[in-house]
């Protein structure tokens, strides 16, 4: 096996000193240094000389920086890991053509370097090699490239426009991850994954040609990409991964191969349907849910823009975790009385929803007397409120998360029956203002009450001081806490309601 060496920048000539080293100069009197481990072979690297290291962060190179092809007889064909990492200096670099690998990280966090051509006979790329060049607009490849490596140009924040060489096969985990300037790429023919994160946080990106050939779309592929207004899935997808299309805003053209045996578009539907669940994967505003739907996957609507109103239709079954969440225009919901189940927070941070109804024939939710609210039926639990949600008097418990983020939430008043606030229930209310509690409530969960910033008064008809978790009301500004009479002393003595600044009966 063909042993490297590694070179590293001069900063103390104490360096000189370690086995086997001789030095060198470019063109642009960049010192290196040459560590040799095979005298034999006559190649070596350019490297930090220490695995994962470099040499000296963001001093050393600067300007346009050559690297030379020999030095003292030896032939140089590497550069090493994290070589030249760092080096905020240099603005160019020239590699020679008896470059045949790239190691891991070898140009990372390099942030005046703003163009880079690949000769020809580099085969292998390590990760990060490119990764936090955030000045980094020009890559031009003269060499094949099967494999675009794991966050190869993550977070090159001005790199707009890449033309890869033909014969990738697979585009790594956040390979242009936060790459926000991106707005074209094509993919070659023969690209069979697209990675994890791969293009998470493209924000330019308006279109993304997937050629068929791929097979994988991996988890949270094109997630934070706002401006994608269209995808097409081929006849070669057999797989997405969770998230794949999660908060594109502006989504509303969505397309799947009628040769797929996997996914569709039924119908024309505007929507990603997979054939086995008959669940919608991914939607969009201009989505419409086809009567053989039965289920809506986690996350499919989350973050549409332009969505409004929602109207299941009948044979409906599951609606999955965060199904609807932060779509910032959606007022209305009503749900039919085929659904049996829903998942964790469906209609999270969806700000303008103010009305809520259930199918009165469901039998496992209602909306009790038009309350505007979503009841767990043989519970009593609400599990899913909103602003103008009037509590009714059958619940004895507000479920995990019923409220949180209900920015239109600026007071409320738990009815005597009910014993539980779950974990988070209004959490992240920002404007709501005035809470008052009954004296049945038996249990607050964790995080009930937590940064509700504006929250100026909670009154407690509660005699005995109910335990409750550190982070209750963590970050909920000065509130004033309004005890019943005579028990203030017991509210001093007890943990947590002892913190309040400010105790009076009430």
């Amino acid at each position: 096996m063909k042993a490297r060496l590694s070179l590293a920048i001069l900063l103390s000539l104490l360096l000189v000193a370690c086995s086997n080293t001789f030095t060198t100069q470019t063109k642009e009197k960049v010192i290196l240094i040459c560590h040799v481990t095979e005298k034999v072979e006559k190649e070596c690297e350019i490297g930090s000389g220490k695995a994962g290291q470099p040499a000296v962060k963001g001093e050393g190179y600067r300007g346009i920086v050559t690297i030379p092809s020999s030095a003292n007889g030896y032939y140089i064909d590497a550069i090493g890991e994290s070589a030249f990492s760092g080096f905020a200096g240099m603005t160019s670099v020239v590699i020679p053509p008896s470059i045949t690998a790239i190691g891991d990280r070898a140009f990372m966090e390099c942030d005046g370097l703003t163009s880079v051509v690949l000769p020809s006979r580099v085969k292998t790329f390590g990760e990060g090699v490119f990764a936090s060049c955030k000045q980094l607009r020009m890559v031009r490849f003269r060499c094949p490239l099967e494999r675009v490596s794991d966050h190869m140009f993550d977070g090159c924040e001005l790199l707009q426009a890449l033309e890869l060489p033909k014969g990738v096969k697979s585009v790594g985990d956040y390979a242009f991850k936060d790459c926000r300037s991106l707005r074209e790429l094509t993919l070659p023919s023969g690209v069979t994954s697209i990675g994890m994160e791969a293009f998470m946080g493209c924000q330019a990106l308006e279109a993304m040609v997937i050629p068929e050939g791929v097979t994988t779309i991996g988890d949270g592929a094109f997630e934070n990409c706002y401006n994608l207004v269209s995808i097409h899935i081929p006849a070669s997808v057999k797989s997405i991964g969770t998230a794949a299309f999660r908060n594109c805003p502006r989504l509303v053209s969505i397309t799947v191969d009628p040769e797929n045996k996997v996914f569709d578009s039924r119908n024309g539907c505007n929507a990603i349907v997979e054939h086995a669940t008959d669940a919608i994967l991914v939607g969009c505003a201009k989505t419409r849910i086809p009567a053989t739907v039965t289920t809506i996957g986690d996350g499919a609507f989350a973050y549409s823009q332009g969505l409004t109103s929602l109207n299941l239709p009948p044979g409906m079954t599951g609606i999955g975790d965060q199904a609807f969440a932060h779509c910032p225009n959606l007022k209305s919901v009503s749900l039919p009385s085929s659904l049996t189940s829903i998942g964790e927070t469906p209609f999270l941070g969806c700000n303008e929803l103010s009305s809520i109804s259930v199918n009165s024939e469901n039998p496992v939710f209602d909306s009790h007397n038009k309350c505007n609210a979503i009841i767990e039926t043989h519970t009593n639990t609400l599990l899913y409120g909103c602003r103008n949600t009037t509590i009714p008097s059958v619940v004895t418990k507000i479920g995990p998360k019923a409220f949180a983020a209900c920015q239109g939430l600026t007071s409320i008043r738990l009815h005597e029956g009910v014993k539980v606030v779950g974990e988070q229930a209004f959490a992240n209310c920002s404007n709501l203002k005035g809470v008052s509690l009954p004296s049945s409530l038996s249990s607050i969960g964790d995080m009930a009450f937590s940064e509700c910033q504006a929250l100026a008064t909670l009154e407690v008809r509660m005699r005995r001081p109910p335990v409750i978790g550190t982070n209750t009301f963590r970050n909920s500004g000065k509130a004033k806490l309004l005890v019943p009479k005579g028990k203030k002393g017991e509210y001093l003595s007890a943990n947590i309601w002892k913190d309040f600044a400010t105790i009076e009966e009430h």
